[in-house]
């Protein structure tokens, strides 16, 4: 790749090196449900911090990698290359939560996630609402100095290891009945609870759950934002994660690559008489 500086060639070597470290883990990873023992996953987590290689998204001055968008690209073209069971240590909390997060969420959520003390998941998607995000029906009221959440939410990335959630609602009632809200939901909440979880194709520790929210208290101070925002705050996360998906299967398409030419080499080799 041309025009890259020499801080640029500096984080893809050190991604490229961390992944190299991984992949010797990767069988027993496959042969476990993408789980290894917590001490090893921790210290893969670990790792990934001490490379700058963790939240490489958040900004400097909240303890983040304040890196430019392309070099979070390299970073996530070379995780790319390591099984989705461990690539996912070197973690991008939500980027574009401290544009629009309180004091108080900033201490309480952002800080925490971008020194790996926390983490997120997203319930947005419904059944009868994928890439039509309009179109979802859960909804959120206001109660006092609460909000009452309900819904039913679809493929909850890492639900099984985030302690809170973003979750997108219609309000009700109030001057703007019908828009889109996001709260943050700490987990476990009382009345949010797995309904199922579906099987997936790929093996990763990090589960995609139904879960349904039922009459969720959540306080105001919780609201992402101002009532009307949640679509927004959406979009700015699908724009991001969407660019880093395409990276990471970048990074996969070349491991293919480079697996396949050694064995078509080996295999064309003439047998030994």
């Amino acid at each position: 790749m041309y025009g890259l500086s020499e801080e640029d060639r500096q984080i893809q070597a050190r991604a490229r090196g961390f992944a190299d470290e991984l992949i010797p883990f990767e069988d027993e990873a496959e042969r476990s449900g993408g789980e290894l023992p917590a001490d090893v996953t921790a210290g893969h987590a670990k790792r990934a911090r001490e490379l700058g290689l963790h939240a490489t998204n958040m900004p400097r001055d909240l303890g983040g990698g304040g890196c430019t968008s392309l070099q979070q690209v390299l970073v996530q073209e070379q995780m790319g290359r390591v099984t989705n069971a461990l690539g996912w240590v070197a973690a991008t909390p939500p980027s574009w939560l401290p544009a629009v997060a309180t004091g108080d969420q900033i201490d309480r959520y952002v800080r925490p996630a971008i020194a790996g003390e926390r983490e997120e998941c997203y319930a947005i998607t419904e059944e009868g609402a994928g890439s039509d995000v309009d179109a979802i029906e859960a909804t959120a009221r206001r109660d006092g100095d609460d909000y009452l959440l309900n819904g039913v939410k679809w493929h909850v990335t890492s639900f099984n290891s985030a302690d809170f959630a973003f979750f997108q609602a219609r309000l009700t009632g109030g001057p703007h009945h019908g828009e889109h809200a996001m709260f943050l939901v700490d987990l476990p909440s009382p009345g949010v609870e797995v309904v199922r979880t579906p099987a997936y194709s790929h093996t990763i520790s990090h589960h995609h759950p139904i879960v349904a929210f039922t009459d969720v208290r959540v306080p105001a101070a919780n609201l992402v934002g101002a009532e009307g925002d949640g679509m927004a705050c959406a979009q700015e996360w699908f724009r991001f994660e969407r660019l880093m998906v395409a990276a990471r299967c970048l990074g996969t398409s070349g491991r293919l690559t480079e697996e396949m030419t050694a064995f078509a080499a080996v295999r064309a080799r003439p047998a030994a008489s």
